[in-house]
């Protein structure tokens, strides 16, 4: 017998489990199914081992805009709170950590990049801090000790630093999500999700466990969202550059978070440094940038559907191609794919990427673990021929579909804000925006 449901939500990663826990907490919506592929949640992109672990909140993404900056720290605000008031006491530690974060500018080009950044966002940021090489040596030596006299170096300093354990953050959205009462809460692991068809008054949402009705549909899957709103014929001339990202490690040599400027207008994160919620003993470096043909790192049975998500027309190709060949991306890319080959690739790193962060550091000081890092789908816009700076959503027809890279999961609450929003209208459910700015904003 097939179940109807009133909200189906494919993919339980930190947005799908976020979107889970507002929905419940917030709506009347009565029964909701998270339908999750793997034997728990948050094993892909979301899973400590294949990101940065850091609460994005605009500071030190020199990248951004002023206004995207202030839109990332109001989400990330969202994600903070909700680690304050629903998190327990005893689980703290293993989900969210505070940690001295800063962004470092090496060079007269980059510091004054720097102060520029400070200038245009510091308004929004009074916390925020302009240190220059004497502070910066006090307060995160390494960074200082064996550089040139005359190089020019200096930095913003966060006050809002902090590791999250975005997986652990997973688990506690379900489990106060199931808290709820007089609704029907069902979660199904080990259960991807075949095809979704259009019907008269459902949608059909079938997997290998069976067939769900649900009257809305929301696919919070990462790349293969984009992949379903393709074959349901929702693209919007959208396409996936899947980018690949792998990270080195050191003993721990940093006190806290170091960052690199970025380029504005390009997503491909510079090489930062990262202690590791998992493991205080060890420092992270990356993530690296390769271009790949999965959907899923370590996956390869993901190779033909990301074939399918990657349009072959002339428009797509010509987007690609103007992309790649921009000078900026066109560096970071030759850079990049060299570092994950054996002996001069690690030479390479540390050269042109380690020592711009600790310039003492040695050859043998670090080494990479090629089980760590993920998939970051960068979405193609054909039409502009551009990379989007950030997610995507796709809103139609009562289905939602959600692509979102770095800082998705720092913003997985504002997504399932916007999304709980739209899906509340859609099937005329009651959404308590009051009690979620109240308890989150």
């Amino acid at each position: 017998m097939e179940k109807v449901y009133d909200l189906v939500i494919v993919g339980g990663g930190i947005t799908g489990s976020a979107l889970l826990f507002a929905a419940s907490r917030y709506t009347d919506i009565k029964s909701i199914l998270l339908l999750e592929k793997y034997d728990r949640l948050a094993t892909l992109n979301s899973s400590a081992r294949s990101n940065s672990q850091t609460l994005h909140v605009g500071d030190v993404e020199t990248n951004y805009s002023p206004e995207k900056a202030l839109k990332v720290k109001e989400e990330a605000t969202f994600l903070l709170n909700y680690t304050k008031k629903f998190v327990e006491d005893y689980e703290r530690e293993k989900v969210i950590q505070e940690c001295q974060k800063m962004v470092l500018g090496v060079g007269e080009e980059e510091t004054e990049l720097l102060a520029k950044t400070y200038e245009s966002i510091s308004a929004g940021y009074p916390g925020l801090k302009m240190i220059g090489r004497n502070e910066l040596e006090a307060l995160e030596p390494r960074t200082v000790k064996g550089r040139q006299k005359g190089e020019k170096v200096s930095a913003l300093l966060s006050d809002m630093g902090y590791m999250l354990n975005f997986g652990n953050v997973a688990e506690t959205f379900l489990k106060n999500a199931l808290l709820s009462k007089g609704k029907k809460i069902d979660v199904k692991f080990n259960t991807p999700v075949t095809k979704v068809e259009r019907g008269d008054d459902y949608y059909s949402v079938h997997t290998h466990d069976g067939v769900f009705k649900a009257s809305f549909v929301a696919f919070e899957a990462g790349t293969y969202s984009l992949y379903f709103a393709k074959k349901l014929g929702y693209d919007r001339g959208l396409s996936i550059l899947a980018i690949g990202g792998g990270y080195y490690f050191s003993k721990r040599l940093l006190k806290g978070k170091v960052y690199r400027v970025q380029h504005g207008g390009i997503p491909f994160a510079a090489i930062h440094a990262d202690p590791d919620i998992t493991n205080p003993n060890v420092i992270r470096y990356g993530p690296t940038v390769t271009l790949e043909v999965e959907l899923e790192k370590g996956h390869p049975e993901t190779v033909p559907d990301y074939l399918r998500t990657f349009n072959t027309d002339a428009k797509n190709i010509a987007a690609i191609n103007r992309i790649l060949m921009n000078e900026d991306i066109k560096r970071i890319i030759d850079n990049n794919m060299a570092y994950s080959l054996p002996v001069i690739g690690k030479h390479r790193f540390v050269d042109n990427e380690a020592k711009k962060i600790i310039p003492s550091i040695k050859y043998d000081d670090i080494w990479m673990d090629k089980s760590t890092g993920g998939i970051r789908p960068q979405i193609v816009d054909e039409n502009k021929g551009t990379l989007v700076l950030g997610e995507a959503k796709l809103q139609k027809e009562g289905m939602i579909f959600n692509i979102t890279p770095s800082p998705g999961a720092s913003s997985c609450l504002g997504s399932a804000l916007d999304d709980i929003a739209y899906i509340s209208k859609y099937l005329d459910a009651k959404f308590d925006r009051q009690a979620f700015m109240t308890e989150l904003g």
